[in-house]
């Protein structure tokens, strides 16, 4: 074996201008799906910071109870069957906070705009100054109560400017309409057409808008220390919560309707609905919602992304394929001559297939890493572009910039599926060479 790799090592430098062309389709078709895997895989990890940010968790429990009218109505009296719940979690949860939501409209002068708006415990959430990404303005006086910070679109849409009043008119946990005054302090950078970006005033503020007492709320928000166990620890909270009391199912029929309204509490849509006698329930009623839940869209999105990728990824292994193995049936032709002189110095059939597939070997694995080191410079150039000013993209990116996120898994499996496709290319010739009878080579004058 190291013999045919020597021998193999040679003829690879000995064809300088075949093996670049060889290795260089080879790097290209690396270098093109280790950055879309690369992108993708930084993509999804800023969406789901910029997101848990932005909805202010990984996991969201949102409770209603049903009034003596019959009317649901988004609140969270009693706590218990969700601490128990959360407890089973153990040190895997990093913070728990409560908030309350209200989506509503915003007025300045003549101008009107939709606006979902979080009341946040500001003192409570001590890391909240530190991850607002402020576009305009200050937060100095966010502990007022009559202050607001809302999305740089909104703004513009608004007309108005930092220090101006505006009114926001919402309505109530049971109906009616109620409207407050608030100035604006600051702006954060805009979800664009995705509509995703919150604006934000204190928990006590909003409250006293949507008629709750002022230490009440409607969500408990779980950031978790590790985001990748969103899952499981959705199942272990849910399943908790199933034996405490009563819970909104997770699917319904195999379709997504009890995601859809866990979603429309999370973000304070809709108000208080009638409920059937024959359903009616004791006690909060709690709705699961996961980071995922949220960005179910977009995760699709990213899944089609990359099987396009790689769909394009194994056409160009294809195309080179062909490249290698019409490469090498003129290579058994240039070395028939030298072909049977090995074979007639002692060196068996396996030998001189080796020699072929050592070759394809070397040349797509020196291929694969300069793809690789090409995929680095590329990321590594990129990731100093500014995009902060791109509102589109801002729930793509970490502080304006591109995130790329190398996967060394999917690196492995790609590399593999190379040499596998590479080696299966060269395998053919590499046999009609072995097969040469060694006394006609060594007459073959071509």
């Amino acid at each position: 074996m190291y013999q045919s790799l020597r021998i193999a090592m040679r003829n690879v430098t000995r064809q300088k201008k075949r093996s670049l062309l060889l290795g260089g389709a080879v790097a290209f078709g690396f270098f093109i799906i280790t950055l879309m895997n690369s992108l993708t895989a930084g993509v999804v990890a800023s969406a789901k910071d910029n997101f848990s940010y932005a909805f202010g968790g990984h996991l969201y429990l949102s409770g209603s109870v049903v009034s003596e009218r019959g009317s649901e109505i988004s609140i969270i009296e009693d706590a218990s069957a969700a601490e128990s719940a959360l407890a089973l979690l153990g040190d895997g949860i990093a913070s728990v906070h409560r908030r309350s939501r209200g989506a509503g409209s915003l007025y300045f002068g003549t101008r009107e705009v939709s606006q979902r708006i979080e009341g946040v415990d500001f003192a409570d959430e001590r890391d909240f100054r530190d991850k607002l990404e402020v576009s305009r303005g200050s937060l100095a006086d966010l502990d007022s109560m009559d202050a607001i910070i809302l999305p740089e679109d909104t703004v513009r849409k608004l007309g108005m400017d930092l220090g101006e009043t505006l009114i926001f008119k919402v309505a109530t946990v049971t109906g009616q309409l109620n409207v407050g005054e608030f100035i604006l302090v600051a702006t954060t950078a805009s979800g664009g057409s995705l509509g995703l970006t919150s604006g934000y005033v204190q928990k006590v503020a909003l409250n006293r808008l949507i008629g709750l007492d002022e230490g009440g709320y409607q969500t408990i928000n779980v950031y978790l220390k590790d985001i990748e166990a969103v899952s499981a620890a959705a199942t272990v909270v849910y399943d908790e919560l199933s034996l405490r009391g009563p819970v909104e199912p997770r699917t319904v029929a195999g379709n997504e309707m009890s995601k859809m309204t866990g979603l429309r509490r999370m973000f304070g849509m809709g108000g208080p609905t009638s409920v059937d006698a024959a359903e009616r329930w004791d006690g909060t009623k709690f709705t699961l919602s996961t980071i995922e839940d949220v960005m179910s869209t977009m995760l699709s999105l990213v899944s089609a992304l990359d099987a396009i990728s790689m769909a394009v990824f194994v056409v160009l292994m294809v195309i080179i394929m062909v490249g290698i193995m019409n490469s090498y049936r003129m290579v058994l032709m240039e070395r028939t001559a030298e072909i049977g002189t090995m074979r007639a110095i002692g060196v068996q059939r396996g030998g001189i297939r080796d020699i072929f597939l050592m070759e394809a070997l070397t040349i797509t694995v020196l291929g694969a890493a300069g793809g690789f080191l090409l995929s680095l410079v590329v990321m590594g150039v990129s990731s100093f572009a500014d995009f902060g000013g791109a509102s589109f993209f801002s729930m793509f990116l970490d502080k304006g910039h591109l995130k790329l996120v190398i996967q060394p898994s999917a690196i492995l499996r790609n590399f593999l599926i190379l040499c596998a496709m590479n080696l299966l290319a060269a395998y053919f010739p590499a046999r009609a060479a072995s097969r040469l009878n060694p006394a006609s080579a060594l007459q073959a004058t071509y």
